[in-house]
């Protein structure tokens, strides 16, 4: 069986600035990326990813007119339940699956990147028959990535480690709910307190946990993260792999590869990949007034009212923030932005800005790159030519 995952359009631009430099499959939460979790609960791998052109060869996939047969296409904004993967699985030729009038999936008999850029295949008057789910995840805002996430670690470590045996910690530790711990290999720490009373806490291999950390679950912690001395980190939060951190973690999710490694709080938010935070820095997840907060709408191109409360700030991939930074509440900001300047910074803060509010200029492109290539030779890794060719797309776009 061959099976595609597409990007929505409409999910797509709601993921901004996080989708620009990826899809949406490629988005971390819970304990894998939605492509992974997909090909864990199907048992298959996905035999590519359809989305934005100048985002496919990221993928492996180049647009052509090659024609895939006997395919099932599944929109990858959705997160997987049992009830959905047994659905799929019992699909017939020109099936479909829908949710709230969306269709999630569908198994059709030739499909085509043409069929996607014109999206013939989203009529659910289009197939012979449509099954109704009535309850599943759907992340088509980018405030559900935080929402979501800690319903989705819950069920990925009930899923992934169902019938696993952890690994042991080595040192003076204090585990609580130890039956609600998992631990890979090689993990290095001492004298840490791992709280899994309010939810469970996996820990990747190599992860190395420095003494006096506090980390109550759910919680999800990459291979080869670094948890620096007497942070606090508390549930619904997501840390990749390679990251490291430190100071006051909450409900939030760092993408591989970023660091807040400093004493501040970060609260409500979402670090896409090679971030950095400096010494300081602060985020301010509530309003003073506690009213619902409002935020950039990359559309309409203003300040829109959402339905939360708690909401800190939104970075994208390679944007970093000076010591002592201050972030109001619900800032958005998009990728490859060096923050720094006194005050508290705009609340949208557009790709390639260099500064802060007394003083925003655009990055040229070339320091773009080479200030990506600093941070990543320090992680013995390189901007790839595929890497530099989307962000030099997105320096070319307006406004984002």
């Amino acid at each position: 069986m061959n099976f595609i995952l597409y990007d929505g359009m409409f999910e797509w631009k709601n993921l901004f600035p996080i989708t620009l430099t990826r899809s949406i499959s490629e988005i971390h939460l819970g304990l894998f990326t939605i492509k992974e979790r997909w090909e864990k609960k199907l048992g298959y791998k996905a035999i590519c990813i359809f989305t934005q052109p100048f985002l496919l060869k990221k993928n492996s996939f180049k647009k052509n007119k090659i024609l895939f047969k006997n395919v099932f296409i599944i929109n990858s904004s959705f997160i997987p339940n049992e009830e959905l993967i047994n659905t799929i699985i019992s699909l017939k030729k020109n099936e479909a699956i829908s949710f709230q009038k969306n269709i999630v999936a569908a198994r059709i008999n030739i499909f085509s990147y043409e069929e996607y850029e014109y999206k013939n295949f989203f009529s659910i008057k289009k197939y012979s028959k449509v099954y109704e789910i009535n309850k599943i995840i759907h992340i088509k805002n980018v405030w559900d990535i935080i929402v979501q996430n800690k319903n989705i670690l819950k069920k990925d470590f009930m899923f992934y480690t169902k019938g696993k045996r952890s690994s042991t910690l080595l040192g003076r530790n204090i585990l609580i709910c130890k039956e609600r711990i998992y631990l890979k290999e090689n993990i290095v720490t001492n004298n840490v307190v791992l709280n899994a009373k309010f939810g469970p806490i996996y820990i990747d291999k190599g992860v190395e946990i420095m003494e006096g950390c506090l980390i109550r679950g759910p919680v999800y912690i990459g291979k080869k993260t670094i948890v620096n001395m007497g942070s606090k980190i508390y549930g619904n939060t997501t840390i990749g792999s390679f990251c490291k951190v430190g100071g006051e973690i909450k409900n939030s999710l760092l993408f591989s590869y970023s660091n807040k490694a400093h004493d501040g709080f970060l609260g409500h938010s979402i670090l896409g990949k090679w971030c950095n935070l400096g010494a300081g820095t602060n985020v301010s997840n509530l309003r003073n007034d506690y009213r619902d907060v409002t935020l950039w709408n990359y559309e309409k191109k203003i300040f829109s009212p959402i339905n939360m409360q708690f909401f800190g700030i939104i970075m994208g991939d390679h944007s970093k923030s000076a010591i002592n930074t201050q972030f109001n509440t619900a800032t958005v900001i998009g990728v490859c932005t060096s923050i720094f300047g006194y005050g508290f910074p705009p609340r949208y803060i557009p790709s390639f800005s260099f500064g802060g509010i007394q003083c925003n200029k655009r990055i040229p492109f070339y320091r773009v790159c080479e200030t990506a290539n600093l941070m990543m030779k320090r992680r013995k890794k390189k901007l790839s030519i595929l890497e530099e060719k989307i962000l030099e797309h997105l320096y070319k776009m307006s406004n984002v």
